[in-house]
């Protein structure tokens, strides 16, 4: 373990002395990811109540926290170069009564193997979300050793990651986004917003290599409440964005197999290419890295792939024992992908047969797939729009089973100490379901409207706006906070009632 001064983390990590944005990413969820696993026909089956994560680069700790709380037989590490964000994940985990949750502060540069052995256990899944394209080759080889050391044979890797072509254009954006916050002065979030102005200035000016309008519309909105996420996105002179091809060539250290993206459905051809691109493609030359050329047609910026040490396939072979569990309300359901192809979408009579299976309880993704209405469809077929929809989750176990009283606690401190931050960042936090095997993405008001529920207000909206407001509250806020409130209740309560969340 390493114990650094701003000046050396900064060596690392170019932002070091901002903290990052709290926030959950739901692609660590254990359930998804067997899933996305299975539908690239890969195997990936551990011991759903034994199993050891570490989260790399964890930042403020939500994700490590959801994921800890989810599961009480868990052992589950967070590592970060931040002191601050090491210490105030402690306090989160200790508020919520989560032993089975360590945070460590740690610089994997520094670390050699027998260090690593000392201070973490072989774990099933790591998660390297938002640090490779960000860091040093120092520190790429930290993680690489790492995770050959550290990483269990038929484990898994989740790497999130700015990924080329996709980010191409903003590479010019990222190098006037360095040079502006280091011709600043004073903390990094006022130097991201001082860079922005120059940005919009020479965009005003008629500058011609600087990205799209859209692009830059979003850079200025995030200047006000997202000053620390600017920072940690582009004031870095470690900010590369990655070929796949070149991210798979620096794993093959650790014994890294490819097996595809967490989120299946933003890479499959069928619906994202039109049918004269997919046959072009088919007839390039097979030598040509297919991953590679399909990303050329992609709007994927941010790529978030999974890795396994030792991939076995024979994982659509268990897609149809996979069971999932209504996530909206059958009324709020739009059972269709939109992509730059067009919209994707099921025949009616099928979307009506899986609405109402699912309305009576969970289903697997056979039993979904025999239903009369869905003749054609396979398990994969079915999986992958119902889980890209949101319109119902794979389970990791029965709802109900699990410790709703411990998912509660942890909700709650969740939603105490980072909520109103989150609000004001519009960063999304996450909702503990034991059933899920972690939890979902949910704003911060919609959690606080959860965290009532779970703590045995009634299902009213007047009632949870009161409670969630100041006594002093303006009736037009109230009028709203009660509006926001009837309207989660409509697309949520019945399915957090049949996860078993409240």
């Amino acid at each position: 373990m390493s114990t650094q001064s701003t000046g050396g983390m900064k060596a690392s990590y170019a932002a070091a002395d901002i903290r990052y944005l709290a926030a959950f990413q739901e692609e660590t969820v254990p359930a998804r990811l067997r899933l996305a696993a299975a539908l690239h026909d890969a195997v990936w089956n551990p011991n759903p109540e034994k199993m050891t994560v570490i989260d790399i680069g964890c930042g403020r700790g939500v994700t490590a926290t959801v994921l800890a709380a989810a599961n009480p037989g868990w052992d589950v590490h967070g590592l970060d170069l931040q002191p601050a964000h090491v210490v105030e994940a402690r306090e989160i985990a200790a508020e919520a009564g989560l032993d089975n949750l360590h945070f460590h502060e740690a610089d994997v540069a520094a670390l050699d193997v027998p260090a690593m052995e000392r201070m973490l256990p072989q774990a099933d899944l790591v998660i390297l979300y938002g640090v490779w394209t960000w860091v040093p080759d120092v520190v790429r080889a930290g993680i690489v050793r790492l995770l050959a050391s550290r990483l269990k044979p038929g484990g898994m890797l989740l790497i999130g990651y700015n990924a080329m072509p996709g980010f191409s254009d903003s590479i010019v954006l990222q190098r006037l986004m360095a040079e502006g916050m280091a011709a600043t002065h004073g903390s990094d979030a006022a130097k991201a917003r001082a860079a922005t102005g120059f940005i919009k200035q020479l965009a005003d000016g008629g500058a011609r290599h600087l990205p799209s309008e859209k692009m830059l519309e979003r850079l200025t909105s995030y200047s006000d409440g997202m000053s620390a996420y600017l920072a940690h996105e582009y004031g870095t002179g470690f900010w590369r964005p990655a070929f796949a091809a070149d991210l798979r060539r620096d794993l093959i250290p650790a014994s890294l197999d490819f097996v595809g993206s967490a989120v299946p459905a933003e890479t499959a051809p069928e619906l994202h290419l039109r049918p004269e691109q997919r046959e072009m493609l088919e007839n390039l030359p097979p030598q040509m890295d297919r991953d590679f050329l399909l990303d050329l047609f992609l709007l994927r910026r941010f790529r978030r792939d999974v890795f396994i040490k030792g991939r076995r396939p024979g994982g659509r072979a268990m897609l149809a024992q996979l069971p999932f569990v209504l996530f909206t309300a059958p009324d709020k359901v739009e059972l269709a992908i939109h992509t730059v192809a067009g919209k994707a979408e099921l025949p009616p009579a099928a979307n009506a047969a899986l609405l109402e299976a699912l309305a009576s309880g969970p289903k697997t993704l056979g039993e979904l797939a025999a239903l009369p209405g869905c003749a054609g469809l396979t398990p994969a077929d079915l999986g992958m729009m119902l889980s890209t929809t949101n319109t119902a989750l794979p389970l990791w176990r029965p709802p109900g089973r699990g410790d709703q009283a411990r998912a509660a606690r942890a909700n709650a401190t969740l939603f105490n100490r980072l909520g109103a931050e989150a609000a004001a960042s519009s960063s999304p936090l996450g909702f503990v379901v034991p059933a899920l095997g972690g939890g979902h993405i949910i704003s911060a008001s919609d959690l606080g409207v959860a965290c009532a529920l779970q703590g045995g207000a009634p299902p009213d909206p007047a009632t949870l706006a009161r409670l969630l407001l100041p006594a002093a509250a303006p009736d037009e806020m109230l009028a709203n906070a009660e509006k926001g409130a009837r309207a989660l209740l409509d697309r949520q309560y019945g399915t957090w009632k049949a996860m078993g969340a409240v």
